[in-house]
């Protein structure tokens, strides 16, 4: 019988409504893409207890959350002395918290009226386990295999927790299922995450010259913090890592087992850049890509694109 998927209680605006999340980036740092791929109207990914709490978690709320603090109930849950609910403003993220919150409500005010179902808490069916965690969209499908069985086989991974970006060529389902088969002996659940990615910063924001600031790609963070607090609260430890991105330990030595072991609670390393053309390659050509399998074999070190950190439970 097939696990049924993990359901997410989103919420967006209207894109003609009269109220939509106005973007943070100056106009003369947007590039030509910028208003297309900006999300103006996700107001939740997803709205899910936490311990004692509902968390209702969205992109930043922006010139929004005077709004959102204008709506029932949430006004009488923010107001008073000691609120019940309260806003945590985060940097590309936006929650509020919402102490003994219902399993049902509905938010009614300047931004319309929405009937929400509050998702469950999902830490318990990652506790205790060694998680690897990503984003993806439109991979293939025998990479992200490679990429779990790696992190299972050298670094004692026995969980999957995998956002689906959107990917057109194989739906959340199909991915969870096969990827399930695949590592028979690890837990692979597969988030549906189709929310815009967001513009791009730094040179690749497409204005000449410029670095511009990456201040408008939500939904990778959406989908980490998401990730933290409805599902990896209790886990034993947790790497976030792209699928082209493979950690080598010194001696065969597991992140996870180095993250438990350090005091701080988590570990950092740091990142090399590997070109995708082989030594050997004679053209150009796209039969001349360097295969993931060859990644492992590119020296010693950690391969992957940036300083990444594994985190120990909790401590995210």
């Amino acid at each position: 019988m097939p696990t049924p998927q993990i359901a997410l209680s989103s919420l967006a605006l209207p894109a003609d409504g009269p109220h939509l999340r106005q973007p943070p980036r100056p106009v003369d740092l947007r590039g030509p893409n910028y208003a297309a791929r900006f999300d103006a109207t996700t107001l939740f990914y997803d709205v899910y207890r936490a311990g004692a709490h509902v968390v209702l978690q969205g992109p930043p709320f922006l010139n929004l959350q005077a709004l959102l603090a204008q709506s029932a109930p949430l006004a009488g849950a923010l107001a008073g002395w000691w609120p019940r609910a309260r806003i945590r403003p985060r940097f590309k993220a936006g929650e509020i918290w919402w102490r003994n919150g219902p399993d049902h409500f509905t938010l009614s005010g300047p931004l319309g009226t929405h009937a929400i179902a509050v998702q469950p808490d999902g830490a318990a069916l990652f506790a205790g386990r060694r998680v690897i965690h990503t984003l993806s969209k439109d991979n293939d499908i025998a990479w992200i295999i490679d990429w779990a069985r790696f992190y299972q086989r050298h670094h004692g991974a026995d969980a999957v927790l995998l956002y689906d970006n959107g990917s057109s060529a194989y739906d959340a389902a199909e991915l969870e299922e096969t990827l399930a088969t695949a590592c028979p002996q690890m837990l692979v659940r597969v988030v549906s995450w189709s929310f815009p990615y967001g513009p791009q910063g730094g040179l690749a924001a497409g204005i000449p010259g410029i670095e511009a600031p990456w201040d408008s790609d939500f939904c990778q963070t959406g989908s980490m913090q998401h990730a933290r607090h409805r599902f990896l609260r209790h886990a034993r430890s947790v790497l976030n890592a792209d699928i082209d991105e493979l950690v080598l330990g010194p001696a065969g030595q597991s992140i996870f087992a180095a993250a438990e072991a350090s005091r701080a609670g988590f570990v950092k390393f740091a990142g090399r850049w590997i070109s995708a053309a082989r030594p050997d390659a004679a053209d150009d050509r796209a039969g001349a890509l360097l295969q993931k399998s060859d990644q492992g074999r590119c020296g010693p070190g950690v391969i992957g694109k940036r300083r990444q950190r594994c985190r120990d439970g909790l401590r995210l």
